[in-house]
């Protein structure tokens, strides 16, 4: 049998968590969007590349279409967002019993959020996820909104600069535009400022260049694609036979093994109490069953 003919090859740097975690994510958004979709890794050499197969170029451009129209929606609604912002910036003492009763009942709501993209028809929840040690990867805290920090993602996805670069290096693109990153991509990673606290945004008054594609695509991929943990570390393994969404994220989480795994493990970086960020990943084996 013929090998399947690639319809999107993407170059990736699998020590890079967060871009591993965007090919995922990718991978997850491709079989969502067409219906069918596989993804597999390619090493050769010293690069490596990521091969994802939709079945033809139409569905390449819907894929990418359905990003851009992405539509972002939570558990809180818009109104009831707005009205946490206020009260978490709100001096305590100037709260009356009554609007503490409410705040109190919206940080609740806010504790168990969960985010919906449409028109993907994907629910996004891992952070909640304690059994697993998924909760652990959540890189934000204080009082940003993860609605806020994808909105910004997203928003630098839709523009014709975006859309006019070269699918192969979709995760090099970058834009200084003050969106906030989820620090999913290392690259950054070990450069945080301190003074992004996580407070508010109007209190980081630091911005950089971020990677909106890396950290759009790998908060999406950690849905599905959960790595092992062994204490402080994470381990993810790239797999080089075309594969659906199920069965990838099953052997990149060590579920079950296949020829030529690549495995990396990763440390988080913890910029303040709460914050983190992803580290630079070590590869440690290779498996040829």
């Amino acid at each position: 049998m013929s090998e399947p003919t690639p319809t999107i090859r993407i170059r990736v740097d699998v020590t890079n968590p967060g871009q591993f975690f965007a090919c995922c994510g990718l991978l997850e958004l491709a079989a969502r969007s067409s219906g069918k979709a596989t993804g597999r890794f390619r090493h050769s050499g010293s690069e490596t590349s990521f091969h994802l197969t939709v079945g033809d170029a139409g569905a390449v451009d819907a894929l990418f279409e359905q990003i851009a129209a992405c539509q972002v929606s939570s558990t809180l609604s818009l109104e009831e967002i707005a009205r946490l912002r206020t009260l978490l910036n709100t001096k305590k003492s100037l709260l009356t019993p009554e609007v503490e009763r409410e705040k109190s009942k919206l940080s609740e709501k806010w504790g168990c959020e969960r985010i919906t993209l449409k028109p993907f028809g994907l629910v996004i929840d891992w952070w909640l996820d304690e059994y697993s040690g998924s909760s652990v990867l959540k890189t934000w805290a204080g009082k940003q909104f993860v609605t806020d920090i994808i909105e910004g993602n997203l928003k630098a996805l839709r523009t014709k600069q975006f859309r006019a670069f070269p699918v192969v290096n979709l995760l090099s693109y970058e834009t200084d535009d003050g969106s906030l990153p989820f620090y999913f991509d290392a690259a950054i990673g070990g450069h945080s400022s301190s003074l992004d606290v996580g407070f508010s945004l109007d209190a980081l008054s630091v911005r950089g260049r971020i990677k909106p594609a890396i950290e759009f695509l790998a908060f999406v991929g950690l849905q599905r694609f959960r790595p092992a943990r062994d204490e402080d570390i994470f381990r993810y393994r790239t797999w080089e036979q075309d594969m659906p969404p199920i069965l990838a994220a099953a052997v990149s989480g060590g579920g079950f093994a296949v020829d030529e795994m690549h495995t990396y493990e990763f440390p988080l970086l913890y910029r303040t109490k709460y914050l983190k960020a992803f580290l630079t990943a070590k590869p440690t084996t290779t498996s040829q069953t």
